[in-house]
């Protein structure tokens, strides 16, 4: 998966290029309305857990991520509203980032980025992006928020990647029936095995104890019983015939 989701026409933020910019607050969220599994970092897990399942993506490198699943794959996002608004309590940091993103300009070195097929941007209204040729309030905010966000997921990273040497991930494959009739299947998740998690010896266990990650699966774990809670919200096919099935691979 890609995690650039939203973004299509990334510029480098620069304080002469975009000195004429103004930015105005997105008047929705739509711009997400195509993500079915949101990037997450370990911070948002608690408030995530609540409403979202959470599982575990291998992505091209061979690494892992951590998501919010918000749909069934090649479907819509399911936790937005026709309007475009969140329909429920907690926004990803991954929605509310956009249009600002950090991104690798050079060896260890991140750059304020911003989408520029972004529609709040224009040269008429709204927050200015420089002022005196200094990062105005907006710019300001976005980096402190990114430099958050950066970090924890520096320590996303290593929470994951100690999960993939304990070897206690397996892959689920999700069969659910609902009581209108309607069948879902989901292929390609990872997520925590129990039994392998009961054998994680006891001194790793303290350690995951202390440093909250042990938290931190079981909110995942926790946050499975939010599946159904997922397909519920899969609409009704148009014709109001329940189809006998329905497969997709994460």
């Amino acid at each position: 998966m890609t995690t650039l989701l939203f973004y299509k026409n990334i510029a480098v933020l620069d304080r002469e290029l975009h000195k004429s910019l103004k930015i105005k607050p997105a008047e929705n969220l739509k711009f997400s309305a195509d993500a079915t599994a949101l990037p997450i970092v370990i911070g948002e897990f608690g408030n995530v857990a609540r409403q979202s399942p959470i599982a575990f993506l291998r992505v091209a490198d061979g690494g892992l991520v951590p998501v919010a699943l918000v749909g069934l794959p090649g479907g819509r996002n399911l936790y937005l509203s026709e309007e475009g608004k969140w329909d429920a309590p907690y926004i990803p940091a991954f929605v509310r980032r956009y249009p600002f993103v950090l991104a690798e300009t050079g060896p260890e070195q991140l750059t304020l980025c911003i989408d520029r097929d972004f529609e709040g941007l224009n040269e008429d209204e709204g927050a200015v992006l420089f002022e005196d040729g200094e990062p105005g309030a907006v710019v300001k905010g976005a980096l402190e928020m990114l430099s958050e966000f950066q970090r924890q997921n520096l320590l996303t990273q290593a929470f994951v990647k100690r999960l993939d040497e304990a070897g206690i991930l397996m892959e689920a494959n999700v069969n659910a029936s609902l009581e209108d009739g309607r069948s879902f299947a989901l292929q390609g998740l990872l997520v925590v095995d129990e039994n392998k998690l009961r054998e994680i010896p006891e001194a790793s266990l303290k350690e995951w104890f202390a440093s909250g990650e042990l938290g931190l699966v079981y909110a995942h774990l926790l946050s499975l019983g939010n599946l159904l809670e997922l397909l519920r919200r899969q609409p009704v096919a148009a014709d109001d015939s329940a189809p006998a099935g329905s497969e997709a691979a994460v």
